[in-house]
């Protein structure tokens, strides 16, 4: 049984035979990483994702997005710090913001997902902000946490004006390509939990996702939320919204991707492979991937790095790691009368 990434991912997310599972890399790389490949036998030609991806023999993983910003749109001075504090502000930054729905991707753009579909070997994901992420970039971190007190009301509305934009965008985008899925950018969680309450998450993000899960759902595209940190208390959440499944489930937070099946078994999980032990050589490697597998084994566990391979991986290692992860997504094959709970969006 042999089949295309998009099939095959689709079949994996919908519980359905399988040769393997995907092989990706969703956040492949520092650029100080391939800094390093080039100089121990990356070809000089290969600096995109998609030629990097190629030449060690990964399922291709390419992302697209929309950003509700136009070139008018202010930027912060520095990370971490914002652009409006208070209704006045926003009154006039909107102005600048959210751009016409069928000018967020070009023809050329939509021309490039269909060829790059068309070889057969390439997810494509769609990205947008989430719903504490995109008042993040305009607040700032700090004056963010302190909105949810001070602006309650202006937040709900940037956000309401935000879901409204973003279903114009879906219903463009997704009616002139199906994704294989799409994410939320989020970050909510950091290495000791969520960075809000689950009361404030339920006033202020989750209805905002209600409203546009929905939406993309029609399109039979399934719903990740990225989010770094601990998201042990936040994948309940989220699956409370309609997600099908979060993103990277970094090992250095305590992250047990065992206890999130356990808890909903309906959602997916991309990544896991603790990036840290990648420098160790290959008997370090596979020991990772045996604590991984019986997870994977359960239907729902798609292996990935953590979250981008880091410069102190040398690229043979990189390539056992690679070799490595095509053994293992290879002893995953949901053969036919496995019992495996689709994704709510397969149902």
């Amino acid at each position: 049984m042999s089949m295309n990434a998009s099939e095959r991912f689709r079949r994996f997310l919908a519980g359905e035979p399988v040769d393997r599972s995907p092989a990706i890399e969703w956040a492949p790389w520092w650029g100080l990483t391939v800094d390093r490949w080039h100089t121990e036998g990356l070809p000089a030609e290969c600096t995109s994702v998609d030629d990097i991806q190629g030449f060690f023999g990964l399922d291709r993983c390419l992302q697209s997005g929309a950003s509700y910003r136009t070139k008018d749109t202010p930027w912060a001075s520095a990370h971490g710090l914002g652009v409006m504090e208070d209704e006045e502000d926003w009154e006039k930054i909107r102005k600048t913001m959210f751009p016409p729905v069928e000018t967020v991707m070009s023809d050329h753009h939509f021309a490039w997902l269909e060829e790059t579909r068309a070889r057969g070997n390439t997810l494509h994901f769609f990205t947008v902000d989430g719903f504490f992420w995109y008042p993040r970039t305009l607040f700032g971190i700090e004056n963010h946490l302190y909105s949810f007190y001070d602006y309650p009301e202006l937040y709900k509305q940037m956000c309401d004006e935000y879901a409204d934009w973003l279903i114009g965008v879906f219903r463009y985008v997704f009616s002139r390509f199906r994704f294989d899925f799409m994410s939320f950018a989020e970050d909510m969680s950091y290495n000791s939990g969520p960075m809000i309450s689950k009361a404030t998450f339920d006033e202020f993000l989750a209805p905002f996702y209600k409203k546009v899960i929905p939406v993309i759902h029609e399109y039979g595209i399934p719903v990740f939320i990225d989010s770094d940190g601990d998201i042990t208390l936040a994948v309940d959440w989220y699956a409370e919204t309609g997600a099908d499944g979060m993103f990277p489930l970094e090992r250095q937070a305590g992250v047990d991707v065992a206890t999130y099946l356990d808890k909903q078994p309906d959602m997916a999980f991309i990544g896991h492979f603790d990036k840290m032990c990648m420098k160790f050589g290959e008997e370090a490697m596979r020991k990772e991937f045996e604590r991984i597998l019986p997870s994977m084994q359960r239907g729902k566990v798609i292996v990935s790095v953590d979250h981008q391979t880091p410069p102190d991986v040398s690229i043979e290692n990189y390539r056992t790691y690679v070799a490595l992860l095509h053994e293992y997504t290879e002893k995953i094959t949901h053969a036919a009368g496995d019992v495996i709970s689709p994704c709510p969006v397969f149902q």
